[in-house]
């Protein structure tokens, strides 16, 4: 067997160069968020999310699950991001399983 030199051994300790690539958020003119569903990326693809509801919508005053879930009038909005499984819609616009990132009129 050929002796190694070296040369031809990468130690286990060098660095690996890693590539991060910024993705801006999707806005509107005037630099405010741009709604679910205008782009992919909007608001409502991040767990953390509580996305604006669309201007004049009284669900729109909500501003956590529980307050929207007690007001029969109003609806869970739905997360855009990824999702290992399907998101479990309960009919309401409420999951078992994914966040809910805003509250819009039924």
């Amino acid at each position: 067997m050929a002796a190694t030199t070296p040369s031809t051994v990468v130690p286990a300790t060098t660095p690996i160069a890693t590539t991060v690539m910024a993705v801006p958020a999707a806005t509107e003119a005037g630099g405010k968020t741009a709604p679910p569903g205008s782009n992919a990326k909007g608001c409502g693809s991040n767990t953390s999310d509580w996305c604006a509801a669309p201007a004049g919508d009284a669900c729109g005053v909500h501003k956590n699950v529980a307050a929207c879930k007690a007001d029969k009038k109003c609806k869970g909005m739905k997360y855009t991001g990824e999702s290992l499984v399907a998101c479990k819609d309960d009919g309401t616009g409420f999951t078992s399983n994914c966040p809910t990132v805003g509250c819009i009129s039924r």
